[in-house]
């Protein structure tokens, strides 16, 4: 029960702290899942994700990665979709960018059958980007979530994966 009440106060502390860091609206990044089983305190699933900047002289970037909830994980999920804004806390023009890193973060999903949810995050490389839902996660499944959410990313052409939409 302690660990459950740390990750709820961990996780408000998080969503309080996570604007602050927010910038300039640089892309979206869209990731899809084939859900998990959830283990009454965590989950983990792996996402193929796609990244799409601002601006006709970026190309799409694509990743894979994990996603580890903590907290009260409850259920089963079927395919899921996330979309996030991408915000970076300071941004050139020209500058290179990657998401490639691990972002921390709030969690809080429900669905019976079908349902949404939302995840906050914050991190990558020198935890300069703020991932905002841009509308709410779309699951199938039977669940309900509250806690911490931690998402790494790799570049998906460094990263062998199958992947069935």
């Amino acid at each position: 029960m302690k660990t459950l009440l740390a990750a709820v106060a961990f996780a408000s502390l998080a969503a309080t702290a996570l604007p602050a860091h927010a910038g300039a609206k640089v892309g979206t990044l869209s990731c899809k899942s084939q859900g998990t089983i959830n283990q009454i305190v965590s989950s983990s699933e792996t996402v193929l994700c796609r990244y799409i900047p601002f601006g006709k002289f970026h190309g799409t970037e694509t990743y894979v990665g994990t996603l580890d909830t903590y907290g009260v994980d409850l259920g089963i999920t079927g395919r899921t979709l996330m979309t996030w804004s991408v915000l970076a806390a300071s941004f050139e023009a020209g500058e290179p960018m990657s998401l490639a890193g691990t972002y921390y973060g709030t969690s809080i999903d429900a669905s019976f059958a079908i349902g949404g949810g939302g995840k906050t995050l914050l991190g990558g490389p020198d935890r300069g980007f703020t991932l905002q839902p841009t509308s709410l996660q779309i699951q199938e499944g039977v669940n309900a979530t509250v806690g911490v959410a931690r998402l790494t990313l790799q570049d998906a052409d460094a990263t062998p994966v199958v992947y069935k939409p």
